[in-house]
């Protein structure tokens, strides 16, 4: 009997060293202070208890909440990064599609320059006229100028140019445009005005010719523009006010 009692009584001396032996592991490298009273240890401890006491009592939901908001924030990056990647993938959209707007424009642009060149040419012998960008880089945020230049004078912009000098140039402009993209029928309505007998000449010539694929009405005065005409209608303004065809 005295042996079976110490061997319980051993085996819980065992048990009793192995939960020191784990209790104590929380505390190895901590560092122990030497050299102290009990007496310093009790004051110490107060303090501690003290100290805890103030803080007041502990949130049990603390880490139920922390859980959530941390779930929520790694929602809300994982968010932010989906949407990083949706945001590349528009600006890479916007910069295909700018770039085909450019190649587009340039294109369009440098067929009514060509158009612009040779058709001023054809309206008149006393100079040049060609289309010029603001900014080529970017020329969507910019303008389109039209530069002249006649003979025995610099190059002019349209504002310097006179009334016959503006309506070939303006005519040039609006003939590049209907090569580029040629429309069934079109009303002019006195566009030669201010051409004298040479320049108006060239310009029922060159209508002449756009006649055969299109359909021309042309409202004018000038006899050398009315010759070139397939068919004429006359006009008159009676005394009562009423126009009437001739």
């Amino acid at each position: 009997k005295r042996i079976n009692d110490l061997n319980i009584r051993k085996a819980k001396i065992i048990a009793e060293l192995e939960a020191l032996d784990q209790e104590y592991e929380e505390f190895r490298g901590v560092k122990l202070r030497k050299n102290i009273s009990i007496d310093n240890l009790k004051i110490e401890i107060k303090r501690f208890e003290s100290m805890l006491k103030n803080m007041g009592n502990v949130n049990l939901r603390a880490l139920e909440i922390y859980e959530g908001l941390e779930k929520e924030y790694n929602e809300l990056l994982s968010r932010v990064e989906k949407l990083g990647l949706e945001k590349e993938d528009v600006l890479k959209m916007m910069y295909e599609i700018d770039s085909k707007k450019k190649i587009s424009f340039m294109e369009t642009f440098n067929e009514l320059a060509t158009n612009f060149k040779r058709i001023f040419a054809s309206l008149t012998t006393k100079g040049e006229a060609y289309l010029e960008l603001e900014n080529e880089e970017e020329p969507f945020t910019a303008g389109l100028d039209i530069k002249v230049r006649l003979i025995g004078t610099k190059l002019l912009d349209i504002r310097s140019l006179s009334g016959g000098e503006k309506t070939l140039t303006a005519l040039a402009f609006i003939f590049s445009i209907q090569e580029y993209k040629p429309a069934s029928f079109y009303l002019l309505d006195e566009v030669d005005a201010a051409l004298d007998k040479k320049n108006s000449e060239m310009l029922s010539k060159l209508i002449n010719k756009y006649a055969q694929n299109a359909q021309y009405v042309l409202i004018s005065h000038n006899d050398s523009v009315i010759s070139e005409a397939n068919q004429i209608y006359g006009v008159s303004m009676q005394q009562n006010g009423i126009s009437k065809i001739v």
